[in-house]
């Protein structure tokens, strides 16, 4: 029974209380964690029940694997850097692709008159758009014709073996035909031009072989 003096029958005495949380099964419920501290001042706990005060090793870890130290590379072991010689040949190779190319276009196109000087007035005009329609046609096919120098080319700068002996095949053929070119541009009327490009090829094609074979380019090709 309550005391009826007290006019608050639900009250407790005075004193210190503990508050416990209660999950919704009547269990109490654990205290909430400490925050962690900060990375700066964190301490490592052994859980082997290691001395406070001792050496702790950290290793770095892969998928919960120790991770092995990597093999020391000998300096003889890495890759040569590409030498001067080989960026060299490589550009001269374009080069000399590029010209090639311009040959036969130059050669038609410089001597319009020399083909046309059979041609009456009447079929002058259809006869410069032949003329420049051949000249079209053969400059096409030399591009097809330059096309694997500049790819052989661009893979040489890469260091492979390959590429320079097909550059060296292609360089021989090339220097025969562009020699062959340069005389029949001698026997045009207006020479100059063609004779000039043809004579600048076989320069740069006798450079890029002779630049892809020196010492420094033996020892980057593999």
């Amino acid at each position: 029974m309550t005391d009826p003096q007290n006019p608050n029958p639900w009250a407790k005495p005075e004193g210190t209380y503990e508050v416990t949380a209660v999950s919704n099964m009547g269990l109490p419920m654990p205290p909430p964690p400490e925050p962690a501290p900060p990375l700066g001042h964190a301490q490592w706990q052994n859980p082997y029940s290691a001395p406070a005060h001792g050496t702790y090793q950290v290793q770095a870890m892969n998928q919960g694997f120790p991770m092995q130290p990597l093999p020391s590379v000998l300096p003889q072991e890495l890759a040569p850097a590409r030498p001067a010689t080989i960026t060299a040949a490589m550009w001269i190779w374009i080069a000399g692709a590029v010209l090639s190319v311009a040959v036969f276009p130059v050669l038609f196109l410089t001597n319009t008159e020399f083909f046309l000087a059979e041609t009456s007035s009447t079929d002058r005009a259809a006869g410069e758009v032949g003329v420049q329609a051949m000249a079209l046609i053969f400059g096409f096919l030399m591009l097809i014709a330059a096309a694997p120098y500049v790819a052989f080319a661009i893979v040489l700068r890469n260091g492979q073996n390959w590429a320079r002996i097909l550059l060296t095949v292609l360089g021989a053929l090339g220097f025969l035909s562009t020699l062959a070119i340069m005389f029949f541009a001698l026997a045009a009327d207006v020479w100059q031009p063609g004779t000039v490009i043809t004579i600048v090829t076989l320069g740069l094609t006798v450079a890029a072989v002779v630049l892809q074979f020196l010492p420094p380019s033996n020892r980057f090709v593999r």
